[in-house]
């Protein structure tokens, strides 16, 4: 519930420790809790539709024996910041993306849009517009040699970073109707949490390429 949320996420602090980076959360019930940063396996980024005028942001992780077992705030890195604070929750965790120009990257993440491959992403061929009108222009994958980062969403915006030393498993979907155009769906198998790293409708090439790499 949103009275929940507000409680748990209220007065959120995140801190480099020694042992991880500490949270610090709660209104009601103040809560903290490690996160070892080798367990985190998959982070996200989400702006949502009435967030943009703000260009506010939510960070969330996977983390390696959470589970289903743990509540929502577990996986919370930051309940709503701005675009800095984000980014700077997302170096806590990963903070080398194995590009040169991290920030003018990370920026190409969050904003890009229009067909057609820039700043490293991998993006949707113009017939997939047939599949996906709204947010073709937008959904591509970038693969460095540290992470693979997948962007998707038209008006709400996703941006999940996986470090390649933790992707589990890479998967490769096509439907009848995605056969008929030429496209594939591109899922990255992480471990089980809020974030499951999968872009549609790539070109089918791209996306054997892209797993194959």
């Amino acid at each position: 519930r949103s009275s929940d949320l507000f409680n748990q996420g209220f007065n959120f602090q995140a801190a480099i420790a020694p042992d991880g980076i500490r949270l610090r959360h709660g209104l009601t019930e103040a809560r903290s809790q490690t996160l070892p940063p080798g367990r985190i396996q998959a982070v996200r980024l989400r702006r949502r539709l009435l967030w943009r005028w703000a260009d506010w942001w939510r960070v969330d992780v996977n983390v390696a024996g959470y589970g289903q077992k743990q509540g929502a705030t577990e996986t919370v890195l930051l309940p709503v910041g701005t675009r800095d604070e984000a980014l700077l929750a997302l170096w806590l965790v990963l903070p080398d993306l194995g590009v040169p120009d991290a920030r003018a990257f990370l920026d190409a993440a969050l904003n890009g849009s229009g067909s057609g491959s820039a700043a490293g992403f991998t993006t949707c061929p113009r017939r997939s517009r047939w599949l996906s009108p709204l947010a073709w222009r937008v959904q591509g994958v970038a693969l460095t040699d540290r992470a693979a980062i997948l962007r998707r969403g038209r008006f709400s915006r996703v941006v999940e970073f996986v470090p390649l030393e933790r992707t589990q498993s890479v998967g490769i979907s096509q439907g009848p109707v995605a056969r008929g155009f030429g496209v594939a769906t591109l899922t990255l198998h992480s471990t089980h949490g809020a974030i499951r790293p999968v872009v549609a409708p790539l070109a089918a090439a791209d996306v054997a390429d892209l797993a194959n790499q």
